[in-house]
């Protein structure tokens, strides 16, 4: 029998299904819209490696099943290629930012292509398109006319080799996200985004919202809502949770880089007497007010700061009077949202700065404000970014007085580019407005979002943040974007994390174009459940190769041939039918995976002969894992139209009631003892010959003597006595 030709396969169902558009959604008159989306991804320089294609298979596999279930499922597609990621790289190999981008786009939308992921390709949104990032440059203006937009000076995160600010999300430990570079402060004029009025609403959401506690745990956390009281000493106020410890304060600390006094005093108001003001290397700058009591005899660093520089130490017991002295205050971590970037591979920010008049939005009816098409793009490192040695770019007229003015030179971050994205894709196309408000509340809030845990402060917070701004602009008419967040595991290398310097990182056009679309997607989710990711393994796709070859075979071999009507099998496909919807509905899309081998071991068995409309059955439960095959074999058995277009078998739950059933135990053909089973063991000659050596009854006739086996499944087993 010939070998499953998966590239033929694949490239003629390819062609049907284009024709055919069935992966294209009527996003206007569907009747039971269902969005289904993968986080935004970065466009790679290199393309997709087998944790991208894990994540983005395990959506679609979602995706099909709920299409199988009635629901009209939109699964759109774009790249998120502005920003430093794509940047650097193309610096380093010395390719325009622009080129690079139309290169890995074509790579990776080839790439997902090969996959068989049901993507509508028909409203892909890409983030450097200009009819993309006008929109982006607008929803900037609409923040900066709420008054959620502002431009201050600020002690900012600066990393050296990207030569650019970072916001605090962006900074691991002491270090730059993308380069590890460690980072340092520096004092420059920044815009920002004006997070920090939304903090208690997004925490407060987060007690409804239906993500994983993980994730709602570490925006929680992030967020970091702190009760407290707030003391006045003269012109400073500092925050403290221990306000009965104030008599003790014997000094004030401010940040800094460097202990040192500061040269001022001020008067401790429990106390009266003139405490000094230091800065000092142990304090948060952003905790609190900024300023922070010391108690020595009450706090370990306090303690130890005051004995090294000779401070007054003071003896004291804590004192409840000392609240009168007090305000309630409440204080979050959170600090609002740095957008500028001295970048080149961004959206121009739309604002102009005019002497006269000050800033000023561009008007509406001049977006998008292009990026320019030039030579000198690296970074500078001198606070501006390239663009800021382009007078042909920044020169301009102010909007309201006429005169001359300038445009802002740096661009925004390109977690804004992110931060709006799912708004856009039901609407992808229209022009003259960011979204169509209609098919909005008809799609949005997403379904079902799959992405990484890792974006959980980043992106996932700046989404929340922009659309319920939106939402409080009328834009909007809900103020959560995902209705459902689940974060997807990690996938390693033969025990080990994957990474370039070990040379392990899986290219999964390989495999594909050596074991097919259908056998990669099937092995990427036997690894284990999605949420836990798994370890990838070449024994492992083989393995599931021979797998796939073999469900071609059973079903080769039985076309046209009369079934037997086996019992427990009808009812393995049932319970197979149970486990397959419970899989995927929890994303454990290896429980379908095992289920589908368990029944094919018991068809084998059984020596079962299944009419086509069981192999049918089967063939729905694996289609949203293996759809090239399904298709295939869907089309082999007869049967017309497109298995993805098909409803989600159903099964009966008397079916999956286990039965006991007598199996016989004889010694030389006569009967020796009975055993009731379930019949879900009934066909297993190990576990029946197990228990049947367990017996003493058996063990008596046996007496230790060697045998061979006759075994009938379900029915009986026999032990034939070798008398020599």
């Amino acid at each position: 029998m010939a070998k499953y030709d998966h590239k033929t396969i694949e490239e003629k169902w390819n062609k049907v299904w284009n024709e055919q558009k069935i992966n294209t959604v009527d996003t206007k008159n569907a009747s039971k819209p269902f969005f289904n989306l993968m986080m935004f991804p970065y466009p790679s320089a290199e393309g997709m490696h087998v944790g991208n294609m894990y994540a983005f298979t395990a959506s679609d596999v979602y995706g099909r099943f709920k299409r199988m279930q009635g629901f009209d499922v939109f699964e759109p597609i774009g790249l998120d290629g502005f920003g430093i990621h794509s940047e650097n790289y193309a610096l380093k190999i010395g390719r325009h930012p622009k080129e690079h981008a139309r290169i890995t786009e074509e790579n990776f939308y080839r790439q997902l292509h090969m996959v068989g992921n049901m993507y509508d390709w028909s409203k892909t949104v890409e983030t450097y398109n200009p009819n993309y990032y006008k929109w982006t440059q607008w929803i900037f203006i609409q923040l900066f006319k709420k008054g959620l937009a502002y431009r201050a000076k600020s002690e900012v995160n600066w990393c050296s080799k990207c030569k650019t600010v970072l916001s605090d999300e962006q900074v691991l430990g002491d270090k730059c996200e993308r380069c590890n570079t460690v980072v340092i402060k520096k004092s420059l004029e920044q815009w920002f985004f004006k997070i920090t009025d939304y903090a208690e609403r997004l925490l407060k959401n987060l007690d409804w919202i239906d993500w994983t506690s993980k994730i709602k745990t570490i925006q929680k956390n992030w967020i970091g809502k702190k009760t407290g009281y707030k003391i006045k000493f003269d012109d400073l106020e500092v925050f403290t949770t221990r306000p009965d410890t104030l008599h003790g304060a014997t000094f004030l600390a401010i940040a800094g880089h460097e202990d040192k006094f500061t040269g001022k005093k001020v008067t401790n108001p429990a106390t009266r007497v003139k405490i000094p003001v230091w800065e000092a290397e142990y304090i948060v700058a952003d905790y609190g007010t900024g300023v922070v009591m010391g108690v020595p005899a009450h706090d370990e660093r306090d303690m130890v700061f005051a004995k090294k520089h000779g401070l007054e130490i003071v003896d004291m017991q804590p004192d409840e009077a000392m609240k009168k002295y007090a305000v309630e205050y409440v204080t979050y971590h959170l600090r609002d949202w740095l957008i500028s970037r001295q970048r080149y591979w961004g959206p121009p920010i739309p604002m102009i700065n005019c002497p006269k008049c000050g800033w000023q939005p561009v008007p509406e009816d001049q977006l998008p404000v292009l990026l320019p098409d030039i030579e000198d793009y690296q970074p500078k490192g001198e606070g501006k970014g390239p663009l800021a040695g382009h007078p042909e770019f920044y020169k301009t007229t102010c909007p309201v007085c006429g005169g001359s003015a300038e445009r802002e030179t740096d661009v925004s971050d390109t977690f804004l580019d992110s931060a709006w994205y799912f708004l856009r894709y039901p609407s992808a196309g229209i022009d003259g407005k960011p979204w169509d408000k209609d098919l909005t509340n008809k799609w949005l809030p997403v379904a079902m979002y799959t992405g990484g845990a890792e974006h959980a402060t980043l992106h996932l917070m700046y989404t929340r943040f922009i659309t319920m701004a939106l939402k409080d602009m009328s834009y909007l008419d809900f103020e959560e974007p995902f209705q459902k967040f689940f974060a997807h595991g990690m996938i390693i290398k033969d025990g080990a994390k994957m990474s370039k310097s070990k040379g392990n990182v899986v290219n999964p056009d390989d495999y594909i174009t050596k074991f097919g679309a259908d056998t990669f997607r099937l092995y990427l989710m036997f690894l284990g459940p999605v949420s836990a990711g798994g370890d990838f393994r070449d024994s492992g796709i083989e393995g599931m190769n021979r797998w796939v070859n073999r469900i071609v075979k059973h079903i080769d071999l039985q076309l046209g041939k009369t079934s037997n009507n086996d019992q427990l099998v009808s009812r393995g496909l049932h319970k197979f039918i149970k486990r397959a919807t419970e899989g995927l509905e929890s994303r454990k899309n290896n429980l379908l995976i095992a289920g589908a081998m368990e029944f094919l071991n018991l068809v084998e068995s059984q020596k079962a002969i299944l009419d086509s409309s069981q192999w049918t059955i089967f063939i729905k439960l694996v289609a949203p894992l293996a759809p090239y095959l399904a298709q295939e074999l869907w089309n082999r058995l007869g049967n017309t139209g497109l298995v993805h277009s098909q409803l989600w078998p159903e099964y009966d739950p008397k079916m999956i009631i286990d039965e006991k059933v007598t199996v016989v135990v004889q010694i030389n053909g006569k009967v020796r003892e009975k055993f009731e089973i379930e019949s879900d063991n009934a066909g297993d000659e190990a576990f029946i010959q197990h228990l049947a050596l367990e017996s003493a009854k058996v063990q008596n006739y046996l007496k230790g003597a060697s045998y061979r086996t006759i075994f009938v499944p379900c029915k009986l087993i026999n032990f034939i006595v070798n008398t020599k």
